[in-house]
């Protein structure tokens, strides 16, 4: 039998970086059985393209009738559900999704019932936002915590030990803010859909460029050395070149290719995040650092997005959350002359130009849903795409922004066809199915072995090949 020519690695290593590797053939044992042959991976490390979880969460609800097809529930669905071909044209808040219609699914029905009141008065927004992924009846006390693990972490302590990050957080609006932001409830709820345990929210990135520094540079970069580099504008791939020529020589022609398509890749972002940072004074204390974040949404959500993708790519996290925005966000969207804070447009009682601007701002969070799966449709792995090997939750906990309600969420379901998911589909489940139900359905695709969170009450049917 004739061995590797390569061991499994999965960094390029240089004085003070570390660039994880994308997906390569030259690079990984020929088969299960030589890799434990020849001591290259633990038993059971080796396999198949990782498979991984996204949730992207939508502040605010939308507006139902421009989401949901019209054919939509004509029939009352059995408790298994009613599962049929998308129709022929997607709604008009969707019609950015149109070309991935073959990797995606829409779902009615789900409810999340601890996001109501059940008896604590107002909040929507708060219990919205905490129970989106808990399915628990957050604790409303004056700004104080208790709620419960959220689904993604539920992933991230059965798998996230074979990466270097459990797990990723990524928002367009920061959190971190302290004591009440809804009606008596901790702002911790609105800002974070991730949670650890029933009192910890799992620190969100907002920041493009300590969130490349983090995944690409190392946790810890001093101001000094975040200075140096920037007057230099050093490249982590300069850092590293000396290991990837080593490499390189080393690899097949499509390998070569693919890496060399990669680091196009990481130049680029690096690039636009040259573009956006602001100058670094050395006087200035660390904390006064400038934020650096850019002005405009669509710039924002896409570098965190393109980060994201390789961090998915290069095997650095499995498990991640995406929020466009912190639940209840009035983020007023200029860009697109929108003058009214989002929340407050939501509210439109029947205005048609107020419900004309929410459609505006659906339409856009699903462009930028639709740029994320072209990127991860464009990364191969080996035979199937980053696409097919994860699966992405993209909703809300609110139906209607403008009524607060919670039942019928507005859900979707794209990729995740290596996870054994049927695509193309409207998946019609009874009212009052709950949401947490979808969360257990996928951790079980995953592997992990959770039989409960929140008050889901068993895994969600139909959604298969």
């Amino acid at each position: 039998m004739t061995t590797p020519k390569l061991p499994r690695r999965r960094f390029l290593q240089g004085v003070g970086a570390t660039l994880a590797l994308p997906f390569l053939e030259s690079v990984m044992p020929w088969s299960k059985a030589m890799a434990h042959e020849f001591g290259e991976v633990a038993p059971g490390e080796f396999g198949p393209a990782p498979q991984r979880l996204l949730y992207v969460y939508l502040p605010n609800g939308v507006h139902p009738p421009s989401w949901f097809p019209a054919s939509t529930n004509q029939a009352k669905p059995t408790k298994a559900g009613i599962h049929r071909a998308l129709p022929a044209t997607l709604s008009p808040s969707l019609q950015p999704l149109e070309p991935w219609r073959d990797s995606l699914s829409l779902l009615t029905g789900l409810t999340c019932n601890t996001a109501r009141a059940n008896g604590d008065g107002p909040g929507d927004h708060a219990r919205a936002g905490a129970a989106f992924l808990t399915g628990v009846q957050p604790l409303k006390d004056n700004g104080a915590v208790s709620l419960g693990p959220s689904a993604d972490q539920l992933a991230a302590q059965s798998i996230g030990g074979h990466t270097r990050l459990r797990s990723l957080q990524l928002g367009c609006e920061a959190a971190g803010k302290a004591g009440q932001c809804d009606s008596g409830y901790a702002c911790a709820y609105s800002d974070n859909i991730s949670w650890q345990d029933a009192t910890t929210p799992t620190s969100k990135d907002v920041h493009p460029q300590r969130l490349f520094d983090r995944l690409f540079r190392g946790d810890a970069v001093d101001a000094v050395g975040r200075a140096t580099r920037l007057r230099r504008r050093n490249s982590v791939l300069d850092v590293v070149r000396e290991d990837a020529k080593t490499l390189s020589k080393q690899l097949n022609q499509n390998d070569a290719d693919k890496l060399d398509e990669y680091f196009q890749g990481v130049r680029e972002l690096e690039r636009r995040l040259e573009f956006t940072a602001e100058s670094v004074d050395l006087s200035v204390p660390d904390e006064r650092r400038p934020q650096g974040i850019p002005s405009g949404f669509r710039e924002h959500s896409r570098l965190l997005m393109d980060m994201l993708v390789l961090s998915f790519q290069t095997d650095i996290t499995r498990i991640a959350t995406f929020m466009f925005g912190n639940e209840g966000s009035n983020r007023r969207y200029l860009e697109m002359d929108i003058r009214g804070g989002h929340h407050g447009i939501t509210h439109h009682k029947g205005d048609e130009n107020m419900i004309s601007e929410v459609c505006k701002i659906n339409f856009l969070h699903m462009e930028e849903l639709a740029y994320l799966l072209n990127r991860l449709t464009a990364v191969r792995e080996g035979e199937h795409s980053l696409l097919e090997n994860t699966a992405i939750v993209c909703g809300s906990a609110i139906h209607d922004g403008n009524r607060h309600d919670h039942h019928a969420l507005p859900m979707l379901l794209a990729g995740g066809q290596n996870l054994g998911l049927g695509q193309g589909m409207l998946h019609e489940y009874p009212v009052e199915t709950p949401l947490g139900n979808l969360h257990l359905e996928l951790l079980h695709r995953l592997g992990v072995s959770a039989t409960k969170l929140g008050d889901a009450t068993g895994r969600l049917p139909g959604l298969g090949a």
